[in-house]
């Protein structure tokens, strides 16, 4: 609650790979919005950026969560990774975060050495979300998804 008019308001963190931007909802907009607001949900914001000594930060005007279902897709999961990489540890992880998604989809591990790939099918069926998307990102970096 705002001390002088009483009304709610929101401060929050939006954040991706590459940073974060505090993001505040006022009057109106908190009322309208505030009920979306949940932790890690992937939101598209218009607002004005206010530039201060100690930072910017965001004032929300509007915010949508997009339809990204499809844009998922409905084939298999294809995951790109140097061979290099695919460490005993980092095949363990990659197991244990697909073995956290159980679904439906397909999962492939495409191993790329010099100009030759090799794919493999991963007995790990999962359900796609953004969720799954973001641990691999983490896990396998930013480019892992063909």
């Amino acid at each position: 609650m705002a001390k002088t008019s009483g009304n709610p308001y929101g401060i929050v963190d939006i954040e991706d790979f590459g940073g974060q931007i505090g993001v505040m909802f006022l009057g109106k907009t908190y009322q309208e919005f505030g009920p979306s607001l949940v932790a890690d949900s992937i939101v598209v914001l218009r607002g004005r950026v206010n530039v201060r000594d100690d930072g910017k930060a965001l004032h929300a005007v509007s915010m949508f969560q997009p339809a990204i279902g499809d844009a998922m897709g409905s084939g298999p999961l294809t995951l790109s990774l140097p061979e290099r990489q695919a460490t005993t540890s980092t095949v363990t992880e990659l197991a244990a975060v697909l073995g956290r998604h159980q679904g439906e989809t397909e999962v492939r591990l495409k191993l790329l050495k010099d100009d030759v790939a090799r794919t493999f099918e991963l007995p790990f069926p999962v359900n796609l979300t953004p969720d799954l998307f973001g641990e691999l990102k983490s896990l396998l970096g930013p480019r892992c998804l063909v």
